[in-house]
């Protein structure tokens, strides 16, 4: 099973952030090459792993970045707001070069420019998390059935 641990600087202060690139999803990838259309690139964001979210989200205009259609319309409730309604998206999250999980994401704005994603409880639900706080690190693993091909 693929794994990696990610080392932070201060692990309680700053949260278990990880660089990853969000991308379309395996079924669009595989529409547009079949038309001849160019696939968007991946777009590279700071994600925070958030087990307090039961949905992952992506920071709003970023669907428009990645040409993305949503899927659906939901209505949640976040630390800030209610009644917020959000996209569905369908798309991968790369956690590495070859190593992508697929979830539908909700697309909604994140505070600050710090962060470009959450990752949720719907992605964690295909890994394995372990939070090391007092090596502040942590590791994701994944079963090679749950990650997606690459779509370099």
């Amino acid at each position: 099973m693929p794994s990696f641990t990610v080392a932070v600087r201060d692990l309680r202060d700053e949260g278990a952030i990880l660089p990853v690139r969000i991308g379309v999803s395996a079924d669009a990838e595989a529409a547009l090459r079949r038309t001849g259309q160019p696939v968007p690139p991946p777009q590279e964001v700071r994600a925070l792993i958030d087990i307090g979210a039961g949905r992952s989200l992506i920071q709003r205009g970023l669907a428009a970045r990645l040409r993305l259609t949503p899927v659906g319309l939901v209505e949640i409730d976040t630390p800030s707001s209610t009644d917020l309604e959000a996209p569905e998206y369908r798309v991968r999250f790369w956690l590495n070069h070859n190593l992508g999980l697929e979830v539908t994401a909700l697309e909604a704005p994140l505070p600050g420019d710090r962060l470009g994603a959450l990752l949720g409880r719907d992605l964690l639900a295909q890994a394995k998390f372990e939070y090391d706080g007092p090596r502040s690190r942590f590791r994701l693993t994944v079963p090679r059935s749950a990650a997606s091909s690459s779509s370099r």
